[in-house]
């Protein structure tokens, strides 16, 4: 067969130039996929479930379409980048025909011409005449089932109007078309197709496979990704019968799904009570906890919110809820999203070793931090992150299938996506759903996942719109769900039952009850309401007491280090956090005892500093390590870090964060202590304010909560309330400032208000416009974009990675961080893009040694370098962390 003269992949070794043959890189790469979508798997049988067929069918139809994924490389122009002296067999390339367009659209350009030939001469192994309405049929369901497998390079392609014999050439040596189609037709007789005849007459079958089709693609990806490991797969230039190398591959695929982890699914243990979790005789679960082990398991696609308050163990009762829903078969893994990296590392901490206990011993489930930056797994890293053999890249602009491999995996964020176990932030998950290359890896990772997703109060509009458009394709694609949150309005918490419901098809209820906590309950019958009891312990009155000037919150700070107590000042801009903090650590006695933690902090000196406060300041720390000490921090104190202070102040903010920062207050049992008190330095109350109410004492707090009416009606309903009552009063809390009773406002706040929720609406539409409509399929559009962090979240501007460089020894560009483990990812801040263009751009001198860096860490290629030692304004310092424009200062 000719088919045996085209390359499929190369490797310059040496001199040499080795190849491997087309048609054995196609079956190395169906034979991944054969075994990912083995009948057995539960998202095998889910994904055949939906499409009403037998998971045994399944198989025998996606993987067929798998091994054409490469048909686009039968072109001779794709032939012609390489020729190799040691390999005269192969076919030469023809001078007139250019390789202009990439080859997994030619894929799509040789079947588009050419599928109803194919299908009507026998090619394509279709059961019976080819008949005007069959064909009519294929027309509908072809354009939905082929883009999956020809887009498997991250984003989908099509045929536009490109010639396919403008590429697809043929001579005295070879006939392009007529190589692809004998190849076609000897792996149709390996693999047959088993067309589902009766559904792709069904429209409603159609539009199920689109809807399903994200996840096929990830599969399809994943499975190419794999099977061009020459770990595994060696370079084969031997003819050989496709059906012997069928079954070599197939015994290669067996070890590569071995040594990267995805052969066996780890099996989950029943629940059997916290106390075996932690080793201890008896443990005494929260209310909640309590439900959370109690409340019933049902059929299908489940979503849980859990609304407690702070301290009340609401990530316990998530991993109780998630244990009983792997045990009971609704999912395989779990992502734990929360909001920043801040709050990733301290929610990897807290779960430590705890998922474990989820699985048998023997299943040694792997475990990842998304954003890269603390604790890797070493086993899943070397196993699925090791460096692959380098593939010739075919242009400048198309990467082989192992370089774009090699690159998304050289970014450990998306890793968590893969593993059984992943703790990172939000955004990770949200990108499954916006146009970035491999967006379906992302979708099919998360597809037999429990999501966990922590703070969900804290999303701004655009982000809620984008999650509640990732629930709805969850719950469609089989996944459960469990929603943690203190402060949840009704409104929101509507909205997210919605969308669930949306995603079962089912039509929307209205939340009915308001008690506080709560447990709700969403799947396919009556959500279910469960009011819930409050722990003692956690049930707390938190007095709050008024500043109207920043010395008054200076002097209550010091007052608080004199009478031998710890104290923590939230602002809410860090310029306001350094200046406060560069007050106080000039009148503190002890100056060591001073902490500043923001976010302009490289991550390397983030983890110290966090590290710093949890020691001080965290569950463990004792009375002598806490007397007068001082947190200056901003938001970053109030996510997540288990930490209490005896006494808080705090910028004005909305309720919710108020709430969230009360809950650091005397979090934990120390004895005797004096009542909890909160200090909020706000303006002077007025009845009826003018637009620069708030701006006039804290200008840095306007800018980030633009709407001021916020900021007023907290100050009111505290006002009305006197403390932070929990749990009994936390309804009428968070209502007085998002609820119905909130919309009459003065009039000369009416205006930022108006333009804020013009700002929400706008934001809505825009996160509705930038995320993929997961219902029209795996199609190509003008949305997608390059693999770049943007998109999941909306701000005035966008952030940039900055990467701090330095000098080695030998006077070297070298990383902030040095050469450890994850050096890149600890060397990088992230700031707005005003910010970063303040500071100074790298000297040209170090240009290739900046290019050398980059080629060594991949993730680099998409930040901005900085050398602070060479900046005549800006600076860095390990204690104030980035300073703009202010470097004299920092000597």
């Amino acid at each position: 067969m000719t088919y045996y003269r085209y390359w499929g992949k190369a490797q310059a070794k040496g001199q040499a130039v080795e190849c491997h043959l087309l048609p054995y890189h196609n079956l190395d790469v169906a034979a991944v996929g054969w075994l990912l979508l083995s009948p057995d798997r539960p998202l095998t049988q889910r994904l055949a479930a939906q499409l009403s067929l037998k998971p045994e069918a399944l198989r025998q139809l996606l993987v067929f379409w798998l091994g054409l994924h490469d048909i686009g490389k039968f072109s001779r122009a794709f032939q012609g980048l390489f020729t190799s002296s040691a390999n005269q067999d192969l076919v030469p390339p023809i001078a007139q025909c250019a390789y202009t367009q990439r080859h997994d659209r030619l894929g799509a350009v040789i079947w588009e011409a050419k599928w109803h030939e194919w299908f009507e001469d026998g090619t394509l192994r279709w059961p019976a005449g080819f008949s005007r309405m069959e064909r009519k049929a294929l027309r509908a369901a072809l354009p939905v089932l082929t883009p999956p497998f020809f887009g498997h390079h991250g984003q989908p392609v099509e045929a536009g109007k490109v010639d396919v014999e403008a590429f697809f050439c043929r001579d005295q040596h070879a006939d392009d078309v007529e190589a692809t189609r004998q190849f076609i037709a000897d792996w149709a007789d390996i693999v047959p197709p088993d067309w589902p005849t009766e559904q792709l007459f069904s429209e409603e079958w159609v539009y199920a496979l689109q809807t399903l089709s994200w996840s096929i693609a990830g599969w399809a990806t994943l499975s190419d990704w794999l099977g061009s490991n020459q770990d595994h797969f060696a370079y084969h230039q031997m003819k050989m019968p496709l059906t012997d190398y069928w079954q070599m591959a197939l015994a290669n695929a067996e070890r590569a799904l071995q040594e990267t982890g995805f052969k066996r699914l780890p099996e989950p243990l029943p629940y059997a009570g916290m106390a075996s979790w932690f080793g201890q005789q008896t443990v005494t679960p929260t209310p909640l906890q309590h439900a959370a082990e109690t409340v019933a398991i049902t059929d299908g696609p489940q979503l849980f919110i859990l609304e407690d308050e702070t301290g009340s163990g609401k990530t316990e009762a998530a991993c109780i809820l998630t244990q009983r829903l792997l045990a009971a078969g609704h999912g395989d893994g779990l992502y734990f999203a929360l909001p920043t990296m801040a709050t990733s590392n301290a929610m990897y901490a807290r779960l430590g070793n705890l998922h474990r206990r989820f699985y048998t011993a023997e299943s040694m489930p792997s475990f990842v931090l998304a954003h890269g930056a603390r604790d890797l797994n070493d086993d899943f890293m070397a196993a699925v992150a090791a460096p692959h053999p380098g593939d010739l890249d075919y242009t400048s602009s198309e990467l082989s299938a192992t370089s774009r491999c090699n690159q998304w995996l050289a970014d450990s964020r998306k890793k968590a996506l893969l593993a059984e176990v992943g703790v990172g932030t939000i955004d990770q998950a949200l990108m499954a759903i916006l146009p970035f290359r491999h967006q379906s890896l992302r979708l099919y990772g998360l597809a037999r996942k429990v999501l966990v997703i922590d703070e969900v109060h804290a999303y701004d509009n655009y982000m809620q719109t984008l999650l509640s458009q990732l629930l709805s394709y969850h719950a469609r694609q089989g996944g459960s769900a469990i929603l943690l949150t203190a402060t949840l309005p009704r409104a929101m918490r509507s909205d997210l039952m919605a969308a669930w419901q949306a995603g079962l098809g089912q039509s929307e209820t209205t939340p009915q009850k308001d008690d506080f906590p709560l447990l709700t309950h969403v799947s396919e019958g009556q959500p279910l309401e469960l009011p819930l009891g409050s722990r003692k312990e956690v049930a707390r009155s938190v007095e709050v007491d008024w500043l109207t000037e920043e010395e008054q919150a200076i002097d209550a700070v010091l007052a608080a280090i004199e009478a031998g107590e710890c104290i923590a000042w939230v602002r809410n801009t860090v310029d306001d956090a350094i200046r406060a903090f560069e007050a106080i650590a000039a009148r503190h006695p002890d100056p060591e005892h001073c902490l500043l933690f923001h976010s302009r902090f490289a991550m390397v000196d983030r983890q110290r500093i966090e590290s710093q406060v949890i020691e001080r300041l965290g569950k463990d720390s004792t009375p002598d390590m806490r007397k007068g000490q001082v947190l200056i921090s901003t938001q970053v104190f109030q996510e997540s870090l288990d930490c209490d202070v005896d006494v808080m102040v705090s910028d004005i903010a909305p309720i919710d964060l108020l709430i969230q920062r009360a809950g650091r207050l005397q979090r934990h049992q120390r004895g005797l202590r004096c009542p909890p008190r909160l200090l909020v330095l706000a303006p002077p109350w007025s009845d009826d304010p003018d637009e620069k109410w708030l701006q006039r004492t804290l200008p840095g707090t306007q800018a980030v909560y633009r709407d001021t009416s916020l900021s007023w009606l907290t100050q009111r309903v505290l006002r009305h309330l006197e403390a932070i009552r929990l749990p009994e009063e936390a309804r009428e809390l968070i209502e007085g400032v998002y609820g119905r009773v909130a919309d009459v406002i003065p009039d000369g706040l009416q205006t930022a208000r108006y333009e804020q929720k013009g700002m929400q609406r706008t934001a809505g539409s825009m996160a509705t416009f930038n995320a993929l409509d997961l219902e029209e399929g795996y199609v190509k559009s003008d949305q997608w974009q390059e693999e770049q962090e943007i998109g999941t979240r909306l701000m005035d501007e966008p952030t940039i990675n900055v990467v701090l460089l330095s000098f080695s020894d030998g006077d070297e560009l070298a990383l902030w961080a040095g050469e450890g483990r994850h050096a890149d990812m600890l060397s990088q801040v992230k700031l707005r893009q005003s910010q970063a263009t303040k500071l100074a751009a790298l000297p040209s001198r170090y240009e290739s040694q900046w290019l050398t860096l980059q080629e060594r860490y991949k993730v680099l290629k998409y930040t901005q370098p900085w050398l602070p030692n060479d900046d005549p304004d800006c600076g860095y310092d390990t204690q104030w962390g980035v300073r703009l424009g202010a470097k004299e200062q920092t000597s």
